[in-house]
């Protein structure tokens, strides 16, 4: 069901890049609340980014990710149903124990990995996922209560892409997602709202394009006629593409703002990304094993710590300045009114989180798993990003990220990379 870039892969120095099929290109032509320009980020993704991170989320280390299968939406009252099979989310059978982060429970264990076949019963699935981490936990349940339903998911064999979920359920999510964490007191984004606003509406609006585009690639063209659920023929979307995304100019340079953030938030965080990878390994359980070898903890970490880490750690000389975020805060209006500015930064960064938070909350309404498991996984790496771009090195210490934070952060710079 996941339909390959190869073709893109091959044809990348030929073919004519998002943004000078948009007209971006042109002279020095700065990506909005940014500092680097769209030629810039077309050349540092496609030299460097993309190539690398296909190679990390390729790993075990940031291919495996808990969440929730069982948590209800408490926003609404809602019966999606799901009319393929691609909904539903394959779970690792025998996950590995470093994947739970520390977690003192065992596992719940779900299909066969493969996911070679699934039954017609689990064809219409009503069940709601939801990953308890993020930037607040929510205050209607314990730790001890959130960890309960944990599964553990091999993203590799749950691609992200077209799973027939649609109609009013989809519909509602969405509505959701854009105007209750909007600030709509003006239509346009860039007008009377605060940096921090127009960048988490930016943000917004670029994960939705990439969503929409990564649906669009990996589109079914046509149902079987004689399986339930089954999809005949995969293929491209164009018009979906066109339509959802292309030909809104916004909604395209916001695909690049979400991209330049997360690469940032990732150059600035650096080694503590390797929170993804556990410093002492057992041998890794041959069932979740996908290449010759991947059950040798001893080569993978070699991998990481000799190839895959040194990689990410010379970013910053690779990668242009995309976003300087001491300004994420400024406002020339504070000093001249005379306001506190800890105190106005601290209310403003809190709004930011409670937007966050009802956006993690609104995640669990989604109706569809592999839907869900995808929307929860790139909700937390926006908000890793935002945490990231808030932390000041020099009052605050060093970034410390959580192993979900590190998974979801460096999943979700690779579908914005992808899809641009």
């Amino acid at each position: 069901t996941n339909v390959g870039n190869s073709s893109n892969e091959n044809n990348s120095t030929t073919s004519t890049s998002l943004a000078e099929s948009m007209g971006f290109h042109k002279g020095r032509n700065i990506v909005p609340e940014c500092c680097c320009t769209f030629a810039e980020i077309e050349e540092v993704n496609r030299n460097t980014v993309y190539p690398l991170l296909k190679k990390v989320i390729e790993t075990p280390f940031f291919a495996h990710f808990k969440i929730d299968l069982c948590s209800p939406c408490e926003l609404w009252q809602d019966m999606p149903l799901c009319a393929m099979k691609d909904c539903s989310v394959c779970e690792c059978e025998e996950p590995p124990v470093w994947s739970f982060d520390g977690v003192d429970h065992n596992p719940i264990t779900g299909p066969d990995p493969d996911c070679a076949a699934i039954a017609d019963d689990n064809v219409v699935t009503t069940v709601e996922s939801y990953v308890i981490d993020g930037w607040q936990q929510s205050s209607s349940s314990s730790p001890e209560e959130a960890f309960d339903n944990n599964n553990v998911v091999d993203l590799r064999l749950n691609p992200e892409g077209y799973t027939g979920y649609t109609g009013p359920s989809a519909e509602k999510v969405w509505s959701a997602i854009h105007l209750t964490n909007y600030d709509n007191d003006d239509d346009d984004m860039s007008c009377n709202l605060s940096s921090e606003q127009r960048l988490y509406n930016r943000f917004i609006s670029g994960l939705h394009s990439s969503i929409s585009l990564h649906i669009a690639h990996s589109y079914c063209l046509e149902m079987s006629p004689t399986i339930v659920g089954e999809c005949q023929m995969w293929g491209l979307n164009d018009t979906m593409a066109y339509d959802r995304v292309l030909k809104h100019t916004d909604r395209v340079e916001n695909l690049y703002v979400a991209f330049s953030l997360l690469l940032r938030a990732v150059v600035k965080a650096g080694g503590a990304i390797s929170a993804a990878v556990p410093e002492q390994l057992d041998d890794i359980p041959q069932q979740i094993s996908r290449y010759p070898d991947e059950d040798d903890s001893l080569l993978l970490t070699t991998y990481w710590s000799e190839s895959l880490l040194p990689e990410i750690m010379t970013l910053p000389q690779k990668c242009p300045n995309t976003f300087n975020e001491s300004s994420l805060l400024s406002d020339i209006l504070v000093d001249a009114d005379g306001i506190d500015h800890d105190e106005s930064t601290k209310a403003r960064k809190s709004e930011l989180q409670r937007r966050f938070q009802h956006l993690t909350s609104i995640m669990q309404c989604v109706g569809c798993d592999r839907c869900k498991l995808w929307g929860t996984l790139q909700t937390l790496g926006i908000g890793t990003a935002l945490r990231i771009l808030f932390h000041d090195d020099n009052s605050n210490g060093a970034i410390i990220l959580s192993r979900q934070e590190a998974v979801a952060l460096v999943n979700t710079l690779e579908r914005l990379s992808s899809s641009l």
